[in-house]
């Protein structure tokens, strides 16, 4: 670089730097140049080699604030992916099955294994958000003397009305109520109350920087003969990983006056959100739930929660408004 060409960038508009550090180095530059372009020729000689080692630094520095702006951008994607995979009120029509295996019960022997397909659709009614959750459960009845073990139990189906209020978090707090059903679908008397009965189901999800918190409850209730409800409590807590992983502790709390059981689990696990082409994610994971407390027989000592879910993109159902 000749005195001229120092000369001219002394002119030249300040540098725009996202790093301090970065601009500080530039502005060491301009200020050796300056003194160097009133040195004698020998001195400007040294300011030429001096000067390229400062540019090199000064090129360092910028390239390690773009890598590093990269890698945020990066990061806030993968977290803005894990708790859309994770958030069970977002607006795509998802697929999922849970599996419960309880290796170990209260006051009984053997175990038991319970499976829930799920099926959450979004829509809306005059604008306003909805999803509507339908859950066929596959039940293990492991208090049973006689008849099947295992079979289909009441499909539950509950729709949440949303909406989203800036409470002074970084981001705005999702709230959700609505009314619940449970259609008397058993296949045995075994496993439910062949009985319709109804409630009320309800969430509230706060999205953080790190992850996802929040909490969904269910409540139920026989509306004929013999009065017996359940009551859910579902904390939901989601802290994201790199690279799509993320732990979690989703344990229900579980209170049935129907068998006499109640459970207060806590869990653990790890789980991992995979994109998939053409907007299709693909969510696994698997908890250890202990139960703290429970009571009644046949209630889990401790299980295993795992589960797999798949959310299709949303404009398969952009377009579902009822008015």
């Amino acid at each position: 670089m000749s005195t001229i060409e120092f000369a001219e960038e002394l002119n030249e508009p300040r540098h725009r730097f996202s790093n301090p550090r970065a601009m500080t180095a530039k502005a060491a530059e301009l200020a050796f140049v300056r003194r160097a372009v009133a040195s004698t020729v020998l001195g400007r000689a040294r300011a030429l080699v001096l000067s390229g080692l400062l540019a090199c630094a000064v090129a360092a520095q910028a390239d390690t604030a773009e890598t590093s702006v990269d890698a945020n951008a990066s990061d806030n994607s993968e977290s803005s992916d894990s708790n859309a995979a994770n958030n069970p009120v977002e607006p795509r029509l998802t697929l999922q099955y849970w599996n419960y295996y309880a290796p170990s019960l209260n006051y009984l022997k053997g175990d038991a294994e319970n499976g829930q397909a799920k099926v959450l659709i979004p829509f809306q009614i005059a604008g306003v958000e909805q999803i509507m959750h339908i859950i066929p459960p596959v039940v293990t009845n492991p208090t049973t003397t006689s008849g099947p073990r295992t079979g289909l139990g009441d499909t539950q189906i509950y729709n949440f009305t949303l909406g989203k209020f800036d409470l002074g978090l970084p981001q705005k707090v999702t709230f959700g109520l609505g009314p619940l059903v449970a259609i008397p679908t058993r296949t045995s008397s075994n496993f439910g109350t062949n009985k319709l009965q109804a409630g009320a189901a309800g969430i509230i999800l706060a999205p953080q920087s790190w992850g996802l918190l929040g909490v969904l409850g269910t409540y139920q209730q026989t509306l004929s003969g013999v009065s017996s409800h359940v009551t859910v409590a579902q904390p939901l807590i989601f802290f994201n990983l790199p690279h799509g992983y993320y732990l979690r502790s989703s344990a229900a709390m579980t209170f049935n006056t129907g068998n006499h059981t109640s459970a207060i689990p806590v869990g653990l696990g790890l789980g991992r959100v995979i994109q998939l082409d053409a907007g299709y994610t693909l969510n696994a994971y698997a908890e250890v739930q202990p139960s703290l407390y429970r009571s009644g027989v046949g209630a889990p000592n401790y299980q295993v929660f795992t589960g797999i879910a798949l959310q299709l993109p949303s404009h398969f159902t952009s377009g579902w408004h009822l008015f």
